[in-house]
């Protein structure tokens, strides 16, 4: 019984339930629609990604004709700032590309549906990012050690030479990763 309550409190958490905004289109595709975005909401609460950028990828995936900013916003629950927000970050990790059409001098959006080229962006964008960012932040916390007996301080030295040597391993294999990913 306890275990039906918790499944349900992660499902209603990691579901886009009142995400996707039927906007006078035909009930199948909004139904479609939230189906796929539920999808990605769901994969994006595993990686740590937010609903929002989530929902836009999902609404853009679903629609088999490129979407506009306009037509993202109308499409979804959430403010004018988080689908500004979720573009940039969608098409900083190539998750999304931008089309144009002659007819249309709006900018388009389309998924990026090459799943490798979509990890290793995200491996170089963001794990990049926090493997450098690890490190000045190590540099740091060696700098602030507070004072104490010699053993909580060589204690704390243990510990910060076992963050040294994770985040050394992180970095050695990023390069694996990225022949891998090219392989396949």
């Amino acid at each position: 019984m306890a275990r039906l309550a918790i499944d349900a409190h992660v499902a209603s958490a990691t579901s886009a339930r009142g995400l996707v905004l039927a906007a006078g289109r035909p009930v199948d595709a909004v139904g479609f629609e939230e189906q796929v975005v539920d999808f990605f909401v769901g994969a994006a609460d595993i990686l740590g990604v937010p609903k929002s950028v989530a929902a836009i990828y999902g609404v853009v995936f679903a629609s088999p004709a490129p979407l506009s900013f306009a037509e993202i916003e109308t499409r979804l629950n959430i403010s004018k700032g988080s689908v500004s927000q979720g573009l940039r970050v969608l098409r900083e990790v190539g998750a999304l590309k931008e089309v144009s059409r002659t007819e249309d001098r709006r900018e388009l959006f389309e998924p990026d549906l090459e799943m490798r080229k979509l990890i290793e962006r995200f491996l170089e964008k963001r794990m990049q990012r926090q493997l450098d960012d690890g490190k000045t932040r190590l540099s740091a916390l060696r700098r602030q050690i507070p004072g104490g007996s010699r053993e909580e301080i060589a204690r704390l030295n243990a510990r910060l030479k076992s963050l040294q040597s994770w985040q050394d391993k992180a970095r050695a294999l990023m390069p694996v990763v990225r022949t891998f990913l090219k392989l396949t």
